[in-house]
């Protein structure tokens, strides 16, 4: 049952939530809105479903549908502008931004309210906002959904994701505008609200960061340094675990500060540092907000490269406010009227705007039968099948909350926290690779190769990393043939295991094959031109492999002039890759008598690793420019 007949679900929902029609519809539509829908009468977009669902505290597992190719591109234009806003991309968000509004937030008040949320962490972020002016429109956008709420008490609210991060932001707004008793109020009830949620792990984990900020900067406010200090190393190394690249950076920043008041100065100066140029590194302008706040409001003292390495100027961007007069509705559309606009639609219509044939979109994934089915509404596929079509089509497939069912969501989280498995005892990491396995059933070859690259990652042998790889590749890609891969359409998944193929090839007899899978990933690249979304999910990886190995094989040359190549941009959009990336590329610069540049580049992936909390990398690095280079590697 897709979406689009949604009427049981919401209202089986609402009942076991023990929630009357009037509470559930509050601020995302009328109560007689909310029946027609209950009744079948009314259809619902999806963004407004998940409103309605979220509220109801329940996780639904049916495929989003819209009311518009608009109502697409919107949502997923919203999702870019969260990737460029973590990654300090102002501009590029700006101008995404832009493009929503001209859109009309494809005539929907819940687009609207989150279009709103990110102009206002844009006007932040930017460092030339005006505080009033964002924590009045901030109040508005809340509003939109949650007109009567009461700041002071609102623990019991089931709140939305959207709702939760815009409360945040109010929250931070009232400590810059001498409120910190309403910013104390407000993130003790976030917390409470988060603990008792039924998010995904990642999405409860990454909104914790953000109120953890704003409670550190609440702490050092009341000078209770200690207590900020606390809070703010354990949320920065949980950060550092989880690569959250955003709240990572000024975790670390606010970590640092804090031992600073408390006179700890050599700490202070490992964080500090750290922050600042792992943030000038990835162009962000919060080094130099960090800078200017150094100097106009502490004693830090300011010395060596951090004096005189080029910070990104900070640039003001127009404002934007909640306005009465835009014309937007609450979601619904008229069932007998209006068809819906699935994801089935979607991937027809990308398939041939890209002029790709059924039989290269579904080529070991599923019969071009059961295409045509999902392309015309027939049939609805699981979860992970959407993915990959969308994936093979150029689009980032995994972007859609509670979109599966309860064991798609369990293997989804079990996945992370085995991905992050740095400081997990290995007796039980062995556990979480049992429950994985047990998760999948013998149809879902998609988990199972996720699970199988998972599994090949562990083994010793080069030559078996490579065997067990392929055998995943072949799952889906049978026959595969590197030299072709522009013929073919590929996953993320499948992309990322090529990469893995490539990286292990350096340490065999057959280590040209390493330059060889790189070079065809990236006319791959080059072909199909994936969104930014997918690239973002696995260029920074394969682009620190392709360093590592030039560098590794001894092709200084190669590595040094690697930039020209790969699109730096995406690269930093993955802090934890990019530091590696600069390890090798720092060394292949000085092979290369590029002394100056190979410091900055070395100085850049030390803050990284220390950021990242890899300090043997960072000494190692150290040790390499002394020794071969005669450079102190000196902040």
């Amino acid at each position: 049952m897709p979406v689009h007949n949604a009427n049981l679900l919401i209202r089986d929902a609402r009942i076991k939530a023990g929630l009357t029609q009037e509470q559930l519809s509050e601020g995302i539509c009328t109560p007689q809105a909310l029946s027609r829908i209950e009744t079948g009468m009314a259809n619902v977009s999806h963004v407004t479903f998940q409103a309605l669902m979220e509220r109801a505290g329940a996780q639904y597992g049916r495929f989003p549908v819209f009311n518009s190719r608009d109502g697409f591109e919107c949502f997923y234009g919203l999702k870019r502008v969260r990737l460029y806003l973590d990654a300090w991309q102002l501009l590029s968000a700006y101008d995404e931004l832009d493009k929503i509004e001209k859109k009309n937030w494809a005539d929907n008040r819940l687009y609207y309210q989150e279009w709103l949320l990110l102009h206002c962490r844009l006007q932040f972020l930017s460092g030339r906002c005006s505080h009033q002016l964002n924590y009045d429109t901030l109040l508005d956008t809340l509003h939109i959904t949650r007109p009567n709420i009461d700041l002071s008490d609102f623990r019991e609210c089931l709140l939305s994701q959207n709702e939760i991060q815009i409360l945040t932001l109010i929250a931070q707004e009232a400590l810059y505008l001498d409120m910190p008793s309403l910013c104390r109020q407000i993130s003790v009830q976030l917390i409470s609200c988060l603990e008792s949620s039924t998010f995904a792990l990642i999405e409860k984990e990454r909104m914790l960061a953000d109120v953890a900020i704003v409670d550190t900067k609440y702490l050092i406010g009341m000078e209770d340094y200690s207590t900020a200090l606390e809070l703010a190393d354990s949320s920065r190394k949980k950060a550092a675990v989880n690569a959250y690249d955003a709240p990572l950076i000024e975790l670390t920043f606010l970590t640092g500060l804090c031992c600073h008041y408390l006179k700890e100065y050599n700490l202070a100066d490992i964080h500090i540092k750290a922050a600042f140029y792992s943030a000038q590194a990835i162009e962000s302008c919060y080094a130099t907000l960090c800078r200017d706040f150094l100097r106009a409001k502490t004693d830090y003292r300011i010395t060596g490269s951090m004096m005189d390495f080029p910070t990104v100027p900070l640039t003001a961007y127009p404002a934007r406010v909640f306005q009465d007069s835009v014309k937007v509705t609450d979601g619904l559309y008229e069932t007998n009227t209006d068809s819906p606009y699935t994801l089935g639609n979607l991937i027809q219509d990308l398939r041939l705007e890209q002029k790709v044939s059924q039989q290269s979109l579904c080529h070991g994934l599923c019969s071009k039968s059961k295409l045509s089915k999902i392309e015309n509404n027939i049939l609805q596929p699981d979860v992970s099948l959407v993915a990959a079509l969308l994936q093979r089509l150029g689009l980032s497939g995994k972007i859609f909350p509670y979109w599966g069912n309860q064991t798609d969501a369990e293997f989804n989280d079990l996945y992370f926290k085995t991905v992050h498995h740095r400081v997990i005892p290995n007796e039980i990491l062995i556990k979480q690779y049992n429950k994985l396995e047990n998760l999948i059933s013998p149809n879902d070859i998609l988990y199972y190769q996720e699970y199988l690259t998972l599994r090949a990652l562990r083994l010793d042998s080069p030559d078996e990393k490579i065997h067990s790889l392929t055998e995943a590749l072949l799952l889906t890609l049978p026959g595969f043939d590197i030299h072709q891969i522009c013929n073919y359409r590929l996953t993320c998944e499948e992309l990322s295991i090529l990469s893995n193929i490539a990286h292990e090839y350096r340490h065999t007899r057959d280590s040209h094959l390493s330059s060889l899978y790189f070079l065809q990933i990236l006319a791959y690249v080059q072909k199909t031109k994936p969104d930014i979304l997918l690239l973002a999910k696995f260029l920074p990886i394969t682009g620190f492999m392709y360093c590592r190995s030039l560098y590794i094989l001894k092709f200084y040359q190669e590595t040094a002039a690697l930039p020209a190549s790969l699109d730096m941009n995406i690269m930093k959009y993955y802090i934890n890759s990019y530091g590696t990336f600069l390890f090798c590329y720092s060394q292949a610069l000085g092979e290369c008598a590029c002394l100056e540049e190979a410091r900055t580049a070395a100085i850049q992936s030390y803050a990284i690793s220390i950021l990242t909390e890899r300090p043997q990398n960072a000494s190692a690095l150290k040790q390499y420019f002394h020794d071969d280079f005669d450079i102190e590697l000196d902040y």
